[in-house]
């Protein structure tokens, strides 16, 4: 049996600046994600990060270079092969705006991620919101609050559970703890650390936090003008939360 992963082989993607001229985001990255596995990427702003998220969910495509999930190149991926498998991967960005339906409530917004990516009955998709809300320790009463009332760091929470309603074996968080107070981080920290722990969904972070990328992640890239320069490695068990 094939392992399920991600493999990312010799990666680049190109850009054209003001001036017309292209320059290099990302340039021949290779690295592996396995499935059960979480991984970190750091650096400062422009080396990359962002780039290499959005290719991994099919926003871009990579200007060379093959991006596997399972063996098959999603690179090549049309838009209706990608929507048939977002309950494989998703993605939740730094602005959650985007993934909200502000003129819902808090359980319409979740509802509506199962209505649409998944064959649940409204039962079974009411079912699940609830057993979410339960393992992540989130109140049941939120899920009546109008989206619009929600704070920028409670919003991200959302899009957050939005995304884990569907149940995904892949979840990219893209700065997902940037700019929060520290209540509203050690939240978002807790509810990725008790759905891992449940389901096995693997993490793909992008952060600055050198601190939740060791707590969340078994290894850490560091990029650099596009390319990978470190590899760090935690020793930290995310299902104990107990240094091995």
């Amino acid at each position: 049996m094939d392992m399920e992963e991600i493999e990312v082989r010799n990666v680049s993607k190109d850009f054209l600046d003001a001036s017309g001229k292209p320059f290099h985001a990302i340039r021949d990255i290779s690295f592996t994600w396995v499935k059960g596995e979480n991984i970190s990427f750091t650096g400062e702003s422009g080396s990359g990060k962002s780039t290499m998220a959005r290719l991994l969910i099919g926003l871009e495509r990579p200007t060379s270079g093959e991006i596997l999930l399972d063996g098959e190149n999603i690179a090549k991926w049309s838009y209706g092969q990608w929507r048939s498998h977002r309950t494989k991967i998703q993605a939740v960005f730094q602005d959650a705006t985007g993934s909200l339906n502000r003129r819902l409530s808090i359980g319409h917004n979740l509802e509506e991620a199962l209505r649409n990516l998944t064959k649940l009955s409204s039962e079974e998709r009411k079912k699940r919101i609830l057993e979410l809300m339960d393992l992540t320790a989130t109140s049941r009463k939120l899920l009546d609050t109008p989206t619009k009332n929600l704070s920028g760091g409670e919003q991200r929470r959302v899009a957050l559970l939005r995304a884990l309603a569907v149940r995904p074996d892949y979840l990219i968080l893209d700065e997902l703890t940037s700019g929060l107070d520290l209540i509203s981080q050690k939240a978002i920290r807790e509810v990725l650390e008790a759905y891992h722990r449940e389901y096995r969904c693997s993490y793909f972070l992008i952060t600055h936090d050198m601190k939740f990328a060791y707590r969340l992640s078994q290894r850490i890239y560091e990029l650099e003008s596009g390319q990978i320069v470190n590899i760090g490695q935690s020793n930290i068990d995310i299902n104990s939360q107990e240094r091995k």
